[in-house]
C-alpha cells in the first residue's frame, strides 16, 4: 500500500478504531465509534490512542504472527514447507513474486505505516495538550509514541531496505513523521538509522523517570510494563539499531546498561517445567506485545487442528542437529521444553504459544509474544565487545541459565560469532529474529536451505503500489 493510501486508510482509522478502551489492558479492543476530535483531547484518550496503536501491532499482518513467528521464520528456515501443497511453500523457496507472498509482505508494510500514522496524529497533538496530562504521564505517552515510531521504521529497513554491511549508503524506506498525505523520499540506510536514534533518544529521555518494571497497578496504563516500549525496551531497540548501522562502541553501551540494571531476571527451571509453563520466559521479556488470538493463530499454524497445510514444524533430526544433543545440548531448556513430537518421533511442533495447558493460570504469560528479549542483550554485547574473553563470559551467561556447558574462555574470534549464531538460531524460533540476524551479519548459507545468502534473498521487495506511486 503507497504511502497516500495508506494515509487515508489511517485517517478513516482514526475517526472509527483509533482508539482502544478496556476494561483491561491484557483484554484490550478497540472502541469502533471514537471520533478524533473526542478522543486526543484528556489524557485518557491519549492512552486509548497509544494502546490502539499496540494493538494493532498485534495484528496479525504485522507481530501477531507473519513478523514473528510466520513468514519470517519460514524466510529463516526454521520450518519445513518443502510440500509444494504447504502454505508457505512459495515464501520456503524465497519466490517473492508469488502472489500469496506479495500479499503478505503488503500486509508488512501497509499495517506498520497505519501504526506509524496513527503514532504521527498523537505525536502531532500531544504538545499542545500537556496541560491536561497528570505528573509524568505526559513523558510516558510521548516517550512510547516516539519509542514506537522508531521501532517501526526500524523494522521495515530491516525487512525492506538494502543489506546493511554492503548498503549503508543505499536508498531503503522513506521514514515519515507527519501526519499528512506528502509521499516521503527513501532516505538511506545510514538515514533512516540516525532517524531511529534521534526518535530513541528523545524516547530515553522522556521515559527516563519512569525505570520500574510492573506488573500490577491501579492505572491500567501502567499495569504490565513489559506490554510496553518501556524505557529498558527503548535501550535495549538502541542496542540493536546501533549494532546494525555498525557502530558497536554504543550496541555494546546500551547492551551492558539493559543488562546492568538488572530488571529482568532468568528463567527458572521450575518456571517452566511446572503445570502451567512460562514457555515464553516472560521475566526475560523487556518488551513483549498481547495478542488477544493468539491461541487460534496457535492452532492453525503450530497444531494442524484445522489447517493441515499451514502447520509450521520440522523434523525432529533439524531440530536434534540444530541444538547439539549429541554433543551436549540435550539439556537444553528450549530443546526440552519448547518442542514437541507428533508421538512418531518423526516431526518437532513448536509449543511457545501451545495454551492449552496455560488457560487456566493467572493470564501473566498467555497471549504473548516476545519482541526484545534479555538474551539479546547478551548476544549484542557478546559481539560488540572488546575482547574475545568478554564476549565468552557473556555468552556463557547465557548459557548456564539455559542448562548447557561453558563455553572454553580460549575460543577464538572467529569461533565465538559461530556461537552467538548457534544462539540466535536456539533462542527465537518463533519470534522472527534469525532472518533480520542472517541479513544483518550478511550470512552466506542459510541452514537447512543450501541457498545463498545475498540481496536478492535478504531484500524483501516493496509493495506494488509503493513502487508504481512512490517514484522518490
Amino acid at each position: 500500500m503507497n504511502m497516500r493510501l495508506t494515509f487515508r486508510y489511517v485517517l478513516l482509522s482514526v475517526l472509527l478504531a483509533g482508539s482502544a478502551g478496556c476494561n483491561k489492558w491484557l483484554d484490550v479492543k478497540p472502541k469502533t465509534q471514537v471520533g478524533e476530535k473526542d478522543l486526543l483531547v484528556d489524557e485518557q484518550g491519549f492512552k486509548d490512542a497509544l494502546i490502539g496503536t499496540y494493538t494493532d501491532m498485534g495484528d496479525e499482518k504485522l507481530y501477531g504472527r507473519e513478523f514473528t513467528m510466520a513468514l519470517l521464520d519460514v524466510l529463516a528456515a526454521n520450518y519445513d514447507v518443502a510440500a509444494t501443497s504447504h502454505t508457505y511453500n512459495k515464501a520456503g523457496l524465497y519466490d517473492y513474486v508469488d502472489g500469496t507472498v506479495k500479499l503478505k509482505l503488503a500486509g508488512f508494510w501497509s499495517q506498520a505505516y497505519k501504526c506509524i500514522a496513527n503514532l504521527n496524529n498523537l505525536l502531532d497533538k500531544i504538545d499542545a495538550k500537556k496541560e491536561v496530562f497528570n505528573t509524568g504521564m505526559y513523558e510516558l505517552v510521548k516517550g512510547e509514541a516516539l519509542a514506537l515510531r522508531a521501532f517501526l521504521h526500524f523494522d521495515m529497513l530491516r525487512a525492506f531496505g538494502p543489506v546493511p554491511a554492503t548498503g549503508l549508503d543505499n536508498p531503503a524506506i522513506p521514514y515519515v513523521t507527519k501526519f499528512n498525505m506528502q509521499v516521503q523520499p527513501k532516505l538511506t540506510t545510514k538515514q533512516v538509522v540516525a532517524k531511529c536514534m534521534d526518535d530513541l533518544k528523545a524516547a530515553q529521555g522522556l521515559l527516563a523517570m519512569h525505570k520500574d518494571v510492573v506488573l500490577g497497578h491501579s492505572d491500567i496504563f501502567l499495569a504490565h510494563t513489559r506490554n510496553h516500549m518501556n524505557y529498558w525496551a527503548v535501550t535495549g531497540l538502541m542496542a540493536r539499531v546501533s549494532l546494525y548501522g555498525g557502530d558497536r562502541q554504543n550496541a555494546y553501551a546500551y547492551a551492558t546498561e539493559v543488562i546492568a540494571g538488572g530488571r529482568f531476571p532468568w528463567i527458572r527451571n521450575i518456571d517452566i517445567s511446572s503445570i502451567y509453563p512460562n514457555r515464553i520466559f516472560s521475566y526475560e521479556n523487556i518488551f513483549a506485545l498481547y495478542v488477544s488470538n493468539l491461541q487460534d493463530i496457535n492452532l492453525v499454524h503450530f497444531r494442524g487442528i484445522s489447517a493441515t497445510t499451514a502447520v509450521l514444524t520440522n523434523k525432529a533430526a533439524f531440530i536434534n542437529n540444530r541444538f547439539e544433543i549429541s554433543s551436549g545440548g540435550s539439556t537444553d531448556i528450549r530443546y526440552l521444553h519448547l518442542w514437541k513430537t507428533d508421538g512418531s518421533s518423526s516431526t518437532k511442533y513448536p509449543v511457545k504459544y501451545w495454551m492449552e495447558d496455560l488457560l487456566a493460570s493467572n493470564g501473566i504469560y498467555i497471549r504473548r509474544v516476545p519482541i526484545l528479549r534479555l538474551t539479546e542483550m547478551y548476544y549484542i554485547a557478546a559481539e560488540a565487545a572488546g575482547t574475545t574473553l568478554e564476549g565468552v563470559r557473556l555468552l556463557n551467561t547465557v548459557r548456564a541459565n539455559r542448562g548447557l556447558q561453558q563455553l572454553s574462555e580460549s575460543l577464538s574470534g572467529d569461533q565465538l560469532q559461530t556461537e552467538i549464531m548457534k544462539e540466535y538460531k536456539k533462542e527465537f524460533i518463533q519470534e522472527g529474529q534469525l532472518f533480520f540476524y542472517y541479513k544483518r551479519t550478511n550470512a552466506k548459507v542459510l541452514e537447512g536451505t543450501g541457498k545463498p545468502g545475498n540481496d536478492a534473498l535478504y531484500v524483501l521487495p516493496l509493495p506494488d503500489d509503493e513502487v508504481e506511486f512512490n517514484q522518490n
